[in-house]
């Protein structure tokens, strides 16, 4: 072996033993593990990580290894059942697998460890989270990490400093996120996101929690005020348009709030909207053409439907001399569902379009968890946004949330009724009485 070899292979055994004594710490303390994983999606830029196999040639993200942890720290959860969602993944990941069969198995390949190791990761924490603490719990934790973001993402607008990119790492994905984007001549805010889109986006999917958490209704106000906020610095029309959908649908949808919590909270998206609004249009207007060139490029990449395969990647796809993947002569993607169907087949897309129909028709019959709105408030972001650094792998965790709490608020339904119903007085015709009841 190498002296290269041997030093990686050092660092993945302190890694390993680290990670172990961690694991001793967490598994007594769910609730801690929750904040620790928040803590690294939130604060900790995708670029940093470990290096894991042979010369670690496979990237992880620190918040996928911490992610990892948390997983084996929450199991076994005692209440899990396995639900469509479950299925979903489980068909996503088969998918993943027989995609390395066919052409392009290499891009296959890059696909199913982006699948494993950001997607399924992700998924596995929220749907164990959910098991394993409280939701109003869950939903105060994820209300007040993406407070302090959104207060993150305003001071960074304001003051024009960025200390995540500071953070330099000698890899491609620092290359790709460690720059910060402008509009019209701004800085947009992306905090530790890397991306303005995926903070903001990251932003909007926290609106639902911090409505439903168990807070005074000023404090939640606050919460989601700073959240519109941070949106709203990120100058991303998707993530503007989701938080406001969220807002929306957790006002008109969710179970739980008063017809006064309703009205203040659609005032607060008023006032918001006339406050942010000049400032918005100003660098909009500055952007000039940028804006709805953006919008025309998502547009011709329905154009990429027809190389679509059944299953695996698609014909158009290639890598050129550098190793930059082209889909035909597309080569950034901006749509997951589209996305989807080119490096996981038709079938897959056809899956994900199926889950969120099903995620929808929950919201519509007024049965949605926080969780499954927020994930419903994001279909304008998967249609024009590819999932990108932690947003993710956020994305997919809250999917996780929303099908442990879609199962557990099913279960109360159903148990409250089959209880009455085994207690209930008949109420169908008096039987005869007896004549020796009579005498």
């Amino acid at each position: 072996m190498t002296g290269t070899s041997v030093d990686h292979l050092m660092i993945q055994v302190l890694g390993v033993v680290a990670a172990a004594l961690l694991l001793i710490v967490l598994r007594r303390a769910p609730r801690a593990s929750v904040v620790l994983w928040l803590a690294a999606l939130c604060f900790i830029p995708i670029w940093i990580g470990i290096g894991v196999g042979f010369n670690g040639k496979l990237f992880l993200p620190a918040v996928s290894a911490v992610g990892l942890v948390v997983i084996a720290a929450l199991v076994p959860a005692p209440r899990f059942h396995l639900v469509p969602a479950d299925v979903f993944l489980i068909i996503l990941l088969v998918l993943g697998i027989a995609g390395l069969f066919g052409a392009n198995g290499s891009i296959a390949y890059a696909t199913l460890i982006t699948t494993v190791s950001y997607f399924a990761v992700g998924y596995l924490v929220g749907r164990l989270a959910a098991l394993r603490v409280s939701l109003s719990w869950l939903s105060a934790a994820i209300a007040i990490v993406f407070s302090i973001v959104g207060a993150v993402a305003v001071v960074e607008f304001v003051t024009g400093f960025n200390p995540f990119v500071l953070i330099h790492a000698s890899n491609g994905l620092y290359s790709a996120w460690g720059t910060i984007q402008e509009r019209g001549g701004v800085s947009r805010a992306e905090a530790a996101f890397g991306h303005s889109i995926a903070l903001g986006s990251s932003l909007a999917l926290a609106i639902p929690f911090a409505i439903a958490a168990p807070f005074r209704l000023w404090l939640r106000l606050a919460m989601v005020a700073i959240m519109l906020a941070g949106c709203v610095v990120s100058f991303s029309r998707t993530a503007m348009l989701c938080a406001a959908i969220a807002l929306l649908l957790s006002v008109f949808f969710s179970r739980d709030l008063s017809v006064k919590a309703r009205t203040v909270t659609l005032s607060v998206l008023v006032v918001a909207a006339v406050a942010a609004s000049p400032l918005v249009l100003s660098v909009f207007d500055d952007a000039g053409t940028e804006a709805t060139g953006s919008a025309d490029y998502r547009g011709d990449l329905l154009s990429l439907l027809g190389s679509m395969n059944p299953i695996g990647v698609a014909d158009s796809a290639q890598r050129d001399s550098t190793g930059t993947l082209h889909f035909a002569h597309f080569v950034s993607i901006d749509s997951q569902l589209v996305l989807t169907g080119l490096t996981n087949g038709i079938l897959a897309l056809l899956l994900a379009c199926i889950a969120l129909v099903g995620a929808l028709w929950v919201v519509v019959r007024g049965r949605a968890t926080p969780a499954t709105i927020a994930v419903v408030a994001q279909i304008p972001a998967l249609a024009t946004v590819a999932l990108i650094t932690q947003y993710s792998i956020l994305l997919f965790a809250v999917a996780g949330i929303a099908a442990s709490s879609q199962w557990l608020a099913r279960t109360a339904r159903i148990s409250p009724a089959a209880e009455a119903s085994a207690t209930r007085v008949p109420t169908g015709p008096a039987l005869p009485i007896p004549l020796k009841e009579l005498s």
